[in-house]
C-alpha cells in the first residue's frame, strides 16, 4: 500500500515548495534536490534523511515528516552526503542529564564538517486525533495516540582533522565510535564526541586510483576485533581487520572472496542479531555471508542467489529485519525480494511507479507514471516486523532519477519465529500487524507438496483498546490443541478464545503498562506463563502464570517467580520450564499443577557463558530430550542463524551443518521414537531420529560428542519445497504457508493469500530406519500412522522412492525390507501394484522378484477377492510373463469373478486387455466361449444339486 508524508511540525520554517521536495513524493524539478541519503533509528521508530541542504526526519509508522533542517546555500559549507545514527548505548551515556534527548543524527558535509545533530522527544503528541466518542486510532495499530512529537536541532559542528583530506563520501556507526571514509584520501576513526581515535591511508585500504569509497559496514567480532567492510565504486569490497576497539594494531586489508571488480557489488548490510552480511551485485546476485561465532574475523559463505523475476536486474538497497531473520532485496527494475537469513525466498513485489507529479503539486509536469521505474533506495523494516518501507527514486529510460515516493508493504510472520513453544510448533499460526490468524482447516496428503483450500483461516484482530497503544506484536503464543492465543505488545499481554471468540485484558491500563514481556511467553496447561519486567515492583524480572480462565490481574496472578536478571527466552517440555536470562545462566523449574492451583520449585541453574553464547542474539531456548536430564542438562540453543548443542562447562556443538532457520523438538512418542528434532536450513529440512536415552548415552565422550549424535545418527533430510512453520506430527506432516502479496496500480489494499502446503515425512522416516536395519523400530513407528486415510498413499511414496533409488544402482538391501514391512499392513498388494503402474516397466522384474513373481501376486489379489488389483496387474503380467497374462486359467478365473460380482466396468476393461493382448480375435472368441461354457456347466450342476 503506498503511504504518503506530510509536514507537521518543521524544526525551522520551509515553503510549501521545499516541503514538497523534502516529503518523498515528487522531488521536485529532477533528482538532486530529492534525498541522497536514509538513516533508519536503531529501534526502527525513525526514518532520517538528507538533501544537499536539508535534514528531515520522519515517522515510520504513521509516515509522517517531523522535523527539517535547512542549511543556507549561500554559507559555502558544502553539500551533505551522509547521515548516520549513534549508538543507543553511546547516547545513554555521553547525553544522559539532557531531558527527552532520544537520540543523536551524524551529518556528513562534504568539505569535512559534521554536524551533531540531537533528536528530542517533545511532550505530547504533535497532532491528536480527536472524536465524538471513545475512538483508539484512526489509521492503525500504534497509530491512535496521535503523532508523538520529535524535533531534531544541531548541536555542534566537527570537522576532520586534515585540512586536505578531500571530499568526505559516507559515514557508518560502529558502536562506541564513528568512522568516516574521506575519498581518495584517509579514513578516520572518531569518538561520537569528536575525537580522533584513529586513521588509516586510503592506500592501505584499496589500490585502485579511479576507485573511491562508496559505503562503510562495521562488525563487531568480540575480544576487541572489528571488521570494517569498505564498498568501493568498482564493485571490490575489501575487508580491513582492527584490534583493541580501533584504535589498536590493523591487519592488512584483504578482498572479499569473490568480491573483486568482477564481482560487481552495489550494495551491502550487516545484521548484528543474527550475525549476517548481505552482498548485492550488479548482476542481481545476492550472496549471504556468515560472521563466524569465534573472534578470528572468519567470514563464511551461505548461499549466492540469483534473480529469477526478469532481466538486467541490479541490487540498489539491502534491509534486515530487526531479529535478523529476513533481508529485503530491492533491485532496479523496481521488485522487492524478501529472503530469509539462509537465502529462501518468502515473496516478490514489483513496485509501481505514480509519476513525476506525484506529491509535487497540482501543477507539476513529468513523465508519465508508466515510464519510470521505481528503484528502492531503502528498505526499512517497522519495528515488529510485519511491514517493510521502501523509499524509491523512480528513474526513467535513461536512468535519470525525475522523482520519489514511498510504499509501505504488509506480511505476515510465523507465531513460531516470535516464540518457539510446543502450541506453536505444532499449530500453523500467523501474525499481522493487527491479528492473529489461526489455520483451522484438516490436512490432507496429497503428495509432495500439496495446496490446501485458503478459507480455512479464524482472524482473531487484536483489541483497538489493546494494540493502539501497545503496538508492535512481539511475542505470540497458541495452546496445544489450537483453541486459545496470547500476544504480547510493547507492554502487557492479552489473550483470546477461539471458542468464546472473546479477548482477555488487563483490567486498567495501568496494570498493562506495568509489565513488559522480554523473554517471551507460551500456555502450559490451563496457565498463560510469560516472562517479564514487572514495573510496579522496581523493574524485576519475573516469570508469571495466568489462569486463562479468570481475568487477567497483576495482583492476583496464580504464581511469581523472581528471577535474578531479566529472561530473554523462555521454554517448556513436559513440565519443565526453562528460562534464559541475560546472566547467560538457564534456569530450571518443576511445574505443579491443578485447574485451580500451579506451584513452580526450582531445580538447578546451569551457565552458559563457556559455550560463548550471547544471550542477546538467541532466538530459541529448547531441550535436548534425555532420560539423564537432572545429571548431565543439555540445551539446544538457536543463537541468530546457528544451531548448536550446549552443556554446562563445555563448548557449544554444531547440529547437522551448524545453521538453520526454524527448529522444532517434537516431543510425540512413536513405536521406540522419544522425540525427534528438526530444522530448516533454507533448502532442506533435517530431522534427527536419535532418542533422547540413546543420544544422551552415545554422545557423552568428548565436547563434540553431542553435536555429532544429534546430526550423525539416523539424519534424514528432504526439501519441503515451501517454508516450515509447524510439525504435524500426529499425522507424519510438515507444514508450511507460501506469502504471495499482489500489489496491482497500487490499489487501496493488497490481494494476500496464504496457501497452507503440507508434506509428508513419513516415507522418509521409515526409508531411514530401514536403511539402518531397524526394521523393528520402522514396524512400530509405521503402526502409530495406519489408521490415516492415506497411509497406504505413505506407503506407496516409500515404495517408489525406494525402487527408483535401487534402479540407480544404490545400495541393494532396502527394497526386501520395504516389502517385509508392507506385509504386515492390509493394502500390501494395492501399494505394490499402482506404485507399478507409475514407475517405468524397467523397474518391475526388481519389485516383483521381492514378491515372489507378478503370477503369485495376480493369484494372492484374485484369491483376496481384490478385482481390481487383480485387473490392474494383468499389464504387469502381460510385461513380465505374457504367457500367463493371457492363460486360460488366470483370464478366466479373473473373468467369473468379475461376472458373478456384476462389475460391468470392471468386465469390459478386462476384454479390452485381452483383445490388445491376444495373439488374434479368435482366441479372445475361444476364451468368451470357455468361459460360456464353463458358467453353463456351473450353472447345470448347481440345478442338478438342488433337484436331489
Amino acid at each position: 500500500m503506498p503511504t504518503h508524508s506530510a509536514d507537521t511540525r518543521p524544526a525551522r520554517s520551509a515553503s510549501k515548495r521545499r516541503a514538497a521536495e523534502a516529503s518523498g513524493g515528487g522531488g521536485g524539478s529532477g533528482g538532486s534536490a530529492g534525498i541522497v541519503r536514509w538513516a533508519q533509528s536503531p529501534d526502527g521508530r525513525l526514518v532520517a534523511g538528507i538533501t544537499p541542504r536539508r535534514v528531515h526526519l520522519w515517522l515510520a509508522k504513521p509516515f509522517v515528516l517531523l522535523s527539517s533542517l535547512v542549511y543556507d546555500a549561500g554559507s559555502g559549507l558544502g553539500e551533505l552526503v551522509d547521515v548516520v545514527w549513534e549508538d543507543p548505548a553511546s547516547v545513554a551515556e555521553r547525553c544522559a542529564g539532557e531531558a527527552g534527548r532520544c537520540g543523536t543524527l551524524f551529518a556528513v558535509l562534504a568539505d569535512g564538517l559534521i554536524y551533531d545533530i540531537a533528536v528530542y522527544r517533545r511532550e505530547g503528541p504533535v497532532l491528536e486525533y480527536r472524536f465524538a466518542e471513545l475512538h483508539y486510532f484512526a489509521r492503525g495499530p500504534g497509530e491512535g495516540g496521535g503523532i508523538p512529537g520529535f524535533g531534531i536541532i544541531q548541536k555542534r559542528t566537527y570537522r576532520l582533522p586534515s585540512a586536505g583530506a578531500g571530499p568526505a563520501a559516507c559515514a557508518a556507526s560502529a558502536g562506541a565510535q564513528l568512522a568516516v571514509v574521506a575519498t581518495r584520501s584517509c579514513v578516520y576513526r572518531l569518538t561520537w564526541g569528536g575525537s580522533l581515535v584513529s586513521s588509516t591511508p586510503a592506500g592501505e585500504v584499496h589500490d585502485n586510483p579511479l576507485a573511491w569509497i562508496s559505503q562503510v559496514v562495521c562488525i563487531e567480532c568480540g575480544s576487541g576485533l572489528r571488521l570494517e567492510l569498505y564498498l568501493l565504486t568498482d564493485g571490490a569490497i575489501r575487508i580491513l581487520e582492527l584490534a583493541g576497539g580501533g584504535g589498536g594494531e590493523r591487519a592488512e586489508a584483504r578482498l572479499l572472496d569473490g568480491a573483486g571488480a568482477r564481482y560487481k557489488a552495489t550494495a551491502i548490510a550487516y545484521s548484528a542479531a543474527s550475525r549476517m552480511l548481505a552482498v548485492g551485485t550488479a548482476g542481481g546476485e545476492v550472496v549471504l555471508w556468515a560472521v563466524a561465532a569465534a573472534a578470528d574475523g572468519r567470514l563464511e559463505r551461505v548461499a549466492r542467489l540469483g534473480f529469477d523475476h526478469g532481466r538486467g536486474a541490479r541490487v540498489t538497497a539491502l534491509g534486515w529485519a530487526p531479529d535478523g531473520s529476513a533481508v529485503a532485496c530491492g533491485y532496479s527494475t523496481g521488485h522487492v525480494a524478501v529472503r530469509t537469513a539462509l537465502g529462501y525466498e518468502l515473496s516478490v513485489t514489483r513496485l509501481r511507479s505514480r509519476g513525476a507529479g506525484a506529491g509535487a503539486g497540482a501543477g507539476a509536469a513529468g513523465p508519465a507514471a508508466d515510464e519510470l521505474v521505481p528503484a528502492p533506495a531503502l528498505l526499512a523494516w517497522a519495528p515488529g516486523a510485519t511491514r517493510l518501507l521502501a523509499f524509491s527514486r523512480c528513474v526513467d529510460a535513461g536512468g535519470v532519477a525525475r522523482a520519489q515516493q514511498g510504499d509501505g508493504l504488509p506480511f505476515a510472520r510465523a507465531a513460531l519465529a516470535s516464540m518457539a513453544c510446543e502450541g506453536n510448533a505444532k499449530r500453523v499460526c500467523l501474525f499481522t500487524d493487527d491479528k492473529v490468524l489461526v489455520y483451522l482447516g484438516g490436512l490432507e496428503a496429497r503428495g509432495a507438496g500439496s495446496q490446501q483450500p485458503e478459507l480455512q483461516w479464524h482472524a482473531a484482530h487484536i483489541p483497538a483498546g489493546y494494540i493502539s497503544a501497545n503496538w508492535p506484536v512481539r511475542h505470540v503464543a497458541v495452546d496445544d490443541e489450537g483453541r486459545h492465543v496470547a500476544v504480547a505488545g510493547r507492554r502487557g499481554v492479552a489473550h483470546y478464545s477461539l471458542d468464546t471468540r472473546r479477548w482477555r485484558m488487563f483490567r486498567s491500563q495501568q496494570q498493562e503498562a506495568s509489565l513488559t514481556c522480554t523473554g517471551g511467553l507460551l500456555w502450559y496447561q490451563e496457565y498463560l506463563v510469560v516472562a517479564c519486567v514487572n514495573h510496579e515492583c522496581g523493574d524485576a524480572p519475573q516469570v508469571m502464570f495466568f489462569s486463562r480462565r479468570r481475568a487477567l490481574d497483576t495482583a492476583s496472578d496464580v504464581q511469581t517467580v523472581a528471577l535474578a536478571a531479566r529472561a530473554v527466552a523462555l521454554g517448556c517440555h513436559s513440565s519443565m520450564l526453562l528460562v534464559l536470562c541475560e546472566d547467560a545462566v538457564v534456569y530450571q523449574y518443576a511445574i505443579f499443577d491443578t485447574p485451580d492451583f500451579v506451584q513452580v520449585s526450582f531445580r538447578r541453574a546451569t551457565s552458559v557463558a563457556a559455550a560463548g553464547v550471547d544471550p542477546r542474539r538467541v532466538r530459541s531456548l529448547q531441550w535436548v530430550p534425555s532420560a539423564h536430564f537432572e545429571h548431565r542438562p543439555a540445551f539446544l540453543v538457536h543463537e541468530g542463524t546457528a544451531l548448536h548443542v550446549i552443556r554446562e562447562g563445555a563448548p557449544a556443538a554444531a547440529v547437522g551443518g551448524g545453521r538453520a532457520e526454524v527448529v522444532i523438538v517434537s516431543a510425540v512418542n512413536f513405536g521406540n521414537m522419544h522425540s525427534t528434532v528438526w530444522w530448516f536450513d533454507g533448502a532442506r529440512l533435517h530431522a534427527s531420529l536419535v532418542s533422547l536415552e540413546d543420544f544422551m548415552d552415545g554422545g557423552g565422550g568428548g565436547d563434540g560428542g553431542s553435536g555429532a549424535a544429534l546430526g550423525g545418527q539416523r539424519l534424514l533430510a528432504t526439501r519441503p519445497e515451501f517454508f516450515p512453520v509447524a510439525i504435524s506430527a500426529e499425522r507424519g506432516m510438515a507444514v508450511g504457508v507460501d506469502q504471495d502479496w499482489v500489489l496491482e496500480e497500487h490499489a487501496a489494499a493488497g490481494l494476500a493469500r496464504l496457501p497452507v502446503r503440507a508434506k509428508l515425512y513419513l516415507p522418509s522416516i521409515l526409508d531411514r530406519l530401514l536403511s539402518d536395519g531397524a526394521e523393528q523400530d520402522a514396524l512400530l513407528y509405521a503402526a502409530c500412522f495406519a489408521h490415516l486415510e492415506f497411509f497406504a498413499h505413505a506407503l506407496e511414496m516409500l515404495l517408489h522412492e525406494v525402487l527408483e533409488r535401487e534402479a540407480g544402482g544404490c545400495d541393494a538391501q532396502v527394497l526386501p525390507r520395504v516389502v517385509r514391512l508392507l506385509e504386515h499392513f492390509a493394502p500390501l498388494y494395492e501399494v505394490v501394484v499402482h506404485c507399478a503402474r507409475k514407475t517405468e516397466a524397467a523397474f518391475w522384474p526388481r519389485l516383483f522378484a521381492c514378491l515372489g513373481g507378478p503370477v503369485r501376486v495376480f493369484r494372492r489379489c484374485l484369491a483376496a477377492g481384490r478385482l481390481r488389483t487383480a485387473t490392474q496387474c494383468l499389464i504387469v503380467l502381460h510385461t513380465l510373463e505374457p504367457a500367463a497374462a493371457v492363460s486360460e486359467a488366470n483370464v478366466l478365473a479373473l473373468l467369473d469373478r468379475t461376472v458373478a460380482a456384476q462389475d460391468a466396468p470392471l468386465t469390459a476393461e478386462i476384454l479390452r486387455f485381452l483383445r490388445m493382448a491376444a495373439e488374434s480375435d479368435a482366441a479372445v472368441a475361444h476364451l468368451l466361449a470357455r468361459l460360456g461354457a464353463d458358467r453353463r456347466h456351473a450353472a447345470t450342476t448347481t440345478t442338478t444339486t438342488t433337484v436331489v
